[in-house]
């Protein structure tokens, strides 16, 4: 049963007064009283035998499939019915029954995993504007739901920046009442699965009058706590990308329910690798905090509790895997107790014979010296360190009329008139980074036929056609601005109203949308950083704040590789200036060629994680560092003190 939600971003013709059709219901067998929102026929298969169970063959044939007699053929016409549905069973008088989906073994049971979309309040004063729903068995779907909900009431507008579900694509959907029968039906004797479900579950019983969904349930976040320990983060899109799962969640219903159903199949492999047999044993764990069965945690027990690089050595003596950590115990810890589902890495624990370790100063110099080892051993584990080249431009052609931010591979040759900036490694990154473009510039999302609807975006005031401006007004409007932003030019604005926006998503509690407008925001700053750091020529000093109060920090790098890194109270202007000199004097042009590690990504990403000022200044002359570095501890003083009257 699957039903397509209305809204979209083609333009359609016809006056802009012109009233919203009405939007398609769920599809559906069954028949409803829109009055009521109760059922007008008899109930579902499912229902009826429920209720009545154990039933007959011959009592499901006349009373609920209204067939004629069938002269003893029932039996076998409801067997065709029931054959491969776990929720039935025979009994021994010859009678269908229902089956309590607790009691199924994990791999055979159905499941429902669901997602709920809002107008952005809680459960008790919002509503539901978007439901979708997979249902998976014998770890495959098997099928969809999915349907706009008219909440009757208005959907805030940052809810509306978040998934694009406005107002008017719910006008003419069905309401709660029309759509939660269906979904019931659609959900019965399975378990019903969702990501820190219990919120989409508080906004069904709303819409159900107060009544819980009387399915067993299972919380991905909870089961991901307890089977994947030491994770940073537990939110969807962290587990998506723990995972390597690629359907991406995009705070849309059906898609954020078909990736929570993708992480849900991996969770079941470790569930029954932790010797969880049963869905009754699964929702069991939920309170019961389990842990799943240490393997070799005795590797990780000399380990100290310091940053350092960690060496997983065979039998062999053999450098199997050569890995990085802020604290070197607890990181090993997570890979030997059970708790990552990559199946790279179980196999790297069934062949790790001894952990070794290097204790460094800090978690950078952790950072530079893990690189440098893997490029020295080329570990068979560590394939995203062998010499991954940056193979990604970010390219606006200004050859067409209102340009488009949109990457493009490598080996793509550059063109008369188009703006490339890159290269770049991650593909993710720069998506990222157009999708939150989109949010701050009216990019072009219609072809701009004049006389047209605006489509759903020019709606929002997000597409720059359907606004009225022109082609001129476009390149100075979005483009410059945009190759400004990216540039770290100017545009600092743009992205503080990101952050002010984020805050606010935060403040209502909204920390989902706040995590997805963050990782937006910080795929424009690390293409801004990786520009004024990587991509930048000569020796260059890197200047951001320490973790260490009064401290700032500075970085020098030449041709991709770490010169020297020191720490110095800002107003200490003759260390910076021996500083600059002894490490304009000593590098070794051999030594930071372009055929070493590329090092400067690697501090480009600490300093990004750090969330602090950053400035790079060309290093020339040994006086260049101490203006810079009194503006970066200004700067965060500055920040500093924001924070605190927030």
């Amino acid at each position: 049963m699957t039903s397509t939600p209305t809204g979209t971003s083609s333009r359609s013709r016809g006056s802009r007064r012109r009233r919203p059709a009405r939007s398609p219901r769920p599809r559906s067998t069954k028949a409803w009283s829109t009055a009521t929102g109760r059922r007008s026929v008899p109930p579902s298969f499912y229902g009826f035998v429920k209720d009545r169970g154990p039933v007959g063959a011959e009592e499901i044939s006349t009373e609920l499939l209204r067939l004629p007699e069938l002269n003893g053929d029932a039996r076998a016409h409801v067997e065709k019915l029931v054959e491969g549905d776990p929720r039935f069973r025979w009994d021994a008088t010859g009678a269908l029954r229902t089956v309590d989906a607790e009691s199924l073994p994990l791999d055979e049971a159905p499941y429902v995993v669901f997602d709920v979309e809002t107008t952005g309040s809680s459960a008790g004063k919002g509503g539901i504007t978007e439901i979708g729903a997979v249902k998976v068995q014998g770890g495959l779907v098997v099928d969809r739901f999915s349907s706009l909900v008219n909440p009757e009431r208005p959907i805030e507008p940052f809810v509306v920046r978040l998934t694009g579900i406005t107002d008017r694509m719910v006008s003419g959907a069905p309401t709660s009442s029309e759509v939660m029968p269906l979904f019931e039906e659609f959900v019965e004797g399975a378990v019903v699965v969702g990501h820190n479900v219990h919120f989409d579950c508080s906004f069904v019983a709303a819409a159900r009058g107060g009544e819980p969904l009387p399915n067993p349930i299972l919380d991905t976040l909870k089961l991901s706590r307890t089977l994947v320990p030491g994770l940073k983060r537990y939110r969807l899109a962290s587990l998506v990308s723990h995972f390597g799962i690629r359907t991406v969640p995009n705070h849309r219903a059906l898609a954020d329910a078909a990736a929570t159903a993708e992480v849900f199949l991996k969770l079941l492999k470790l569930l029954k690798s932790a010797g969880v047999g049963s869905v009754g044993e699964a929702v069991g764990l939920k309170a019961s905090r389990t842990r799943v069965k240490p393997q070799k945690g005795h590797l990780a027990e000399p380990l100290p509790r310091t940053p350092g690089v960690y060496y997983f050595v065979d039998k062999d003596e053999t450098v199997l895997y050569v890995g990085k950590a802020k604290d070197l115990k607890a990181r090993v810890r997570t890979y030997f107790n059970g708790g990552d589902g990559r199946r790279k890495i179980g196999r790297l624990v069934q062949e790790v014979a001894e952990v070794r370790y290097t204790e460094t100063e800090t978690e950078l110099k952790a950072l530079i010296f893990e690189d440098r080892e893997i490029k020295r051993l080329l570990p068979r584990y560590n394939r995203a360190g062998r010499g991954q080249k940056a193979s990604w431009f970010l390219e606006l052609d200004g050859n067409e009329p209102y340009p488009l931010p949109k990457r493009v591979p490598r080996t793509e040759e550059a063109r008369e008139g188009v703006v490339r900036l890159g290269p770049y490694r991650s593909a993710g990154v720069l998506d990222t980074c157009v999708e939150a473009l989109g949010r701050i510039f009216p990019l072009r999302r219609c072809d701009g036929d004049a006389g047209g609807e605006a489509c759903f975006y020019g709606q929002m005031g997000r597409c720059a056609p359907c606004m009225g401006m022109g082609r001129d007004e476009y390149r100075e409007a979005v483009m410059e601005p945009l190759v400004a932003l990216l540039r770290g030019e100017g545009g600092e604005e743009h992205l503080k109203a990101l952050v002010a926006e984020r805050g606010k998503l935060a403040a209502a509690l909204e920390f989902e949308g706040a995590a997805r407008l963050r990782d937006l925001i910080a795929g424009i700053q690390r293409i801004r950083l990786a520009r004024s750091i990587v991509s930048a020529e000569g020796v260059q000093a890197v200047v951001a704040p320490s973790t260490e109060p009064g401290v700032v920090e500075v970085f020098v790098l030449s041709n991709g590789r770490l010169v020297a890194h020191g720490g110095f109270e800002p107003s200490d202007a003759e260390g910076l200036e021996l500083f600059a000199a002894e490490a304009l004097d000593g590098y070794d042009d051999e030594i930071v060629g372009p055929r070493k590690a590329d090092e400067a990504r690697v501090v480009a990403s600490y300093l990004k994680r750090q969330g602090q000022p950053v400035e790079a200044v060309r290093l020339s002359a040994a006086g260049d560092l101490a203006a810079t570095v009194l503006r970066v501890a200004e700067l965060a003083e500055a920040a500093a003190g924001d924070s605190a009257g927030a």
